[in-house]
């Protein structure tokens, strides 16, 4: 248990992930690889997450500590508790271009804790290094698209529409379904989906952008989606949004200018 455990730990365990790295920076990659690996085995379910959390740290710069990450992801993505799995799927996910982190990611984007799902969905962009387009690892984001949670299909259609260069009709088609989605304060999948088809020059989110700019309130991702699909259609609902109280440096205000630029720099291109 954690009051018998060395003073760092009962420190850590009521900290926050950043004292976990200043943890491992002061401690050095060897001694805090030692540490986290007498941690993840205690019985303690939060002690293994921070173990887990110190492994992660440390591997990003110490290729032994790394190794032990992977040679602990498969017991670390069936542990009973779902804070060590979160943490699990934390760690993996912060290995950039590690292709080796992916498999044990995709089985988390199953896990039964929406938390364990979002964190998943999160990292497998990180690692993911050119990625197709019918591989299992977009094959399983555009099936999160279709989530029971608002807020996974929100971090999938992020996953698909920005973070990953890959395009497809499986693609395209799990985003549109999207499209008609509310906004909410937690989660905004239809607008992140609308960003991923405009990037796309998707023909068909025109008109979902246009609606959601001459409805109340469009977020900035809407206006996002605007200025990345650049259609001189879409100005005129764009200069109805500007107001005698925008303040110049909102970043609300400074997107809706964006747009309102990058479309009328198309109308240009076109009228000559």
């Amino acid at each position: 248990m954690v009051e018998h455990q060395d003073p760092p730990l009962a420190e850590l365990v009521a900290g926050t992930a950043d004292d976990i790295w200043r943890f491992t920076e002061t401690m050095g990659s060897e001694q805090a690889l030692t540490y986290a690996q007498e941690w993840i085995r205690d019985a303690d379910p939060g002690v293994r997450e921070i173990g887990v959390m110190a492994l992660g740290s440390v591997a990003l710069n110490y290729p032994p500590a790394l190794e032990e990450l992977l040679d602990h992801a498969d017991a670390g993505c069936v542990d009973v508790n779902a804070g060590v799995r979160a943490a699990v799927a934390q760690a993996l996910g912060n290995q950039s271009g590690e292709q080796r982190c992916v498999p044990f990611l995709l089985r988390l984007l199953n896990d039964a804790d929406v938390e364990v799902r979002r964190i998943a969905i999160g990292g497998l962009t990180i690692v993911l290094d050119a990625p197709k387009a019918d591989g299992p690892e977009v094959t399983a984001l555009v099936g999160l698209l279709a989530d029971r949670e608002p807020t996974l299909r929100d971090w999938a259609a992020f996953a698909l529409g920005s973070q990953l260069d890959v395009d497809s009709p499986q693609i395209r088609a799990g985003l549109r379904s999207l499209l008609n989605e509310p906004d909410t304060a937690e989660a905004y999948p239809a607008a992140e989906a609308a960003l991923g088809l405009a990037r796309r020059d998707d023909p068909e989110v025109f008109t979902a952008i246009a609606d959601r700019l001459t409805g109340p309130d469009p977020n900035s991702l809407w206006l996002r989606a605007a200025a990345e699909l650049a259609d001189p259609r879409l100005l005129p609902a764009l200069i109805q949004l500007r107001a005698p109280d925008n303040e110049p440096d909102d970043p609300w205000v400074e997107q809706l200018e964006h747009a309102i630029a990058r479309c009328t720099a198309r109308w240009k291109a076109a009228d000559r």
